[in-house]
């Protein structure tokens, strides 16, 4: 504590070797598969269309060499740094310049050569102690190409053997399959001098190539079923991102008959601004992520309704039927009533419902803010043509108002047909642990009547002989989806229960809750 003294000054101190193992943390894997996914990532961001992987007999060394760019004298030197200045997230599928430097506390060393036009150099880098230490070697022409870059890592002890040419070849096809099936350009790797051709079903039933724009972003890919079983790990549509495949077994809330056969690819490059560090999911309460994944469940929908291995709902009787139109009904006039929640369901569902919207309008008396997210109204409640045309807030591209009594712009309110409103669908999955979900195709929040808690539900009502157990279920189902959908705010739950109670249970019904039921510590005790 005698130290401790005013205006004395101290050297803030990094631990290297937790630092780097913090980093590597953040990825599902274990050190060596992440290593090999990181080099690969690199030499895809280098621009390379010539990658050799090697790891010799003992097992002992990794090497991966391009005929990429190079490296700049600035680019390596910030190499050897572990917050390295030369890559930003989003400028590629590499994050941050990461690369060997995730397995350098476990290495015995690491050399680099790197060539670009004008720069030749080789380094030589490894701990020395608990500090992080690279020195500039000769270079020994192992980057034999006009430019380039050559990594060699001796494995830590701990990891020697670990590493095949069978192995690395599965790393690389289950993250990079759609590089090595040609889509971001002809590329060739080999692996111990084997060419390493990309996984696809051996025999092809149906397939279906789409292609379309969201906003000024192109999307495509495409649809199979196979008539033999996928492999697992291809199972439903890959999503990738810059050729690294970001998430695996996606089926967009859609189901089939015959899923184990059936697998796709969607190339979405866009969606980089939503990866995560380790490039492994992507951020799933966003915009950008909506208006995604809304538009390939339909894409998916249609491809497998057209092809006959989509699963039908179960069927509903009349009697069910009416009871869970009264209950869209009162949740719609909730949702009509009450603005936070109004503007959340606009987000998420396309029946036509009526209410007052926000437009701009120079003569208008009310204030407002522009927000991001638009849609075009069909009309006035008069008719679908008249008054059409107008932007108001919704899921499209394109901007819109929304009130606001500190706003700068000028808005009046209007009454137009809009797109919003909760539709409540039914599907029998045992074997998904989730209560329900949205389903973007159908524009549906879809209760799972094979999950335990509904049959619960069900029995309850049964046993009670009215069904308000199971309606209540079905209402905890939607805000729960709503919730999870919107980022798992606990205030949108609460909001939409409070305003459903407010406007849906009748007067006399509180005062019995009040009667008959605890409500406070001091009403229970009497």
């Amino acid at each position: 504590m005698s130290e401790l003294i005013v205006g004395k000054k101290f050297e803030t101190k990094v631990n290297f070797r937790k630092l780097i193992k913090d980093i590597r943390e953040q990825y599902p894997y274990d050190p060596l598969y992440t290593l090999i996914i990181e080099t690969f990532a690199n030499s895809i961001d280098a621009g390379a269309d010539k990658i050799e992987i090697f790891i010799n007999k003992k097992g002992d060394t990794y090497i991966i060499k391009d005929n990429g760019r190079g490296m700049t004298d600035y680019e390596f030197k910030e190499y050897h740094n572990i917050a390295s200045l030369t890559k930003t997230k989003g400028k590629g599928i590499g994050f941050a310049g990461i690369g060997a430097k995730v397995y350098l506390d476990r290495a015995e060393y690491i050399i680099t050569e790197t060539k670009s036009k004008g720069f030749f150099l080789a380094s030589r880098w490894r701990f020395r102690g608990d500090y992080p230490t690279w020195e500039v070697i000769p270079t020994q022409g192992r980057v034999n190409t006009e430019t380039g870059t050559y990594v060699e890592v001796r494995l830590g002890r701990s990891d020697e053997g670990k590493l095949t040419p069978e192995k690395i070849e599965k790393i690389i096809r289950e993250h990079y399959n759609a590089i090595l099936l040609g889509f971001y350009g002809k590329k060739e790797l080999k692996i111990n001098g084997k060419k390493i051709s990309p996984w696809q079903p051996k025999e092809v039933e149906h397939k279906y190539n789409f292609s379309f724009k969201i906003g000024k972003h192109q999307v495509r890919g495409f649809f199979i079923k196979a008539r033999e079983k996928v492999p697992e790990e291809f199972q439903g549509v890959s999503i990738v991102v810059f050729g690294k495949t970001i998430v695996k077994q996606e089926w967009f809330k859609q189901f089939a008959s015959s899923s184990e056969t059936i697998t796709g690819l969607v190339l979405a490059d866009h969606l980089i601004k939503i990866v995560n560090t380790s490039k492994t999911q992507l951020s799933r309460t966003t915009f950008l992520w909506r208006k995604f994944h809304a538009k390939m469940s339909l894409e998916f929908s249609r491809w497998l309704e057209k092809i006959g291995v989509k699963l039908s709902p179960p069927k509903i009787s009349s009697d069910m039927r009416r009871m869970i139109e009264q209950l869209e009904k009162s949740i719609n006039q909730v949702l009509l009533n009450t603005p936070e929640l109004m503007e959340l369901a606009n987000a998420f569902f396309q029946n036509i419902l009526k209410r007052d919207v926000s437009i701009r309008s120079q003569l208008g008396a009310l204030a407002g803010t522009e927000i991001e997210g638009s849609q075009i109204t069909s009309g006035t409640l008069t008719g679908p043509g008249i008054g059409s045309g107008v932007k108001t807030i919704g899921d499209e591209n394109g901007k819109a108002v929304k009130e606001n009594k500190i706003g700068s712009k000028s808005i009046e309110r209007v009454r137009r047909r809009i797109k919003s409103g909760i539709k409540i669908g039914f599907y029998n999955k045992p074997d998904n642990p989730s209560e329900g979900w949205l389903d973007p195709a159908s524009q549906t929040i879809t209760v799972n009547v094979g999950h335990p808690a509904y049959k619960i539900a069900c029995s309850l009502s049964i046993e009670g002989g009215m069904y308000h157990v199971w309606i209540y279920h079905l209402l905890r189902v939607i805000t729960d989806v709503l919730t999870k959908e919107t980022g798992g705010s606990l205030n949108v739950k609460t909001k939409f229960l409070d305003a459903w109670y407010e406007n849906s249970i009748h007067e006399e019904i509180k005062r019995q809750i009040n009667k008959y039921f605890p409500i406070t510590e001091t009403e229970y005790k009497d």
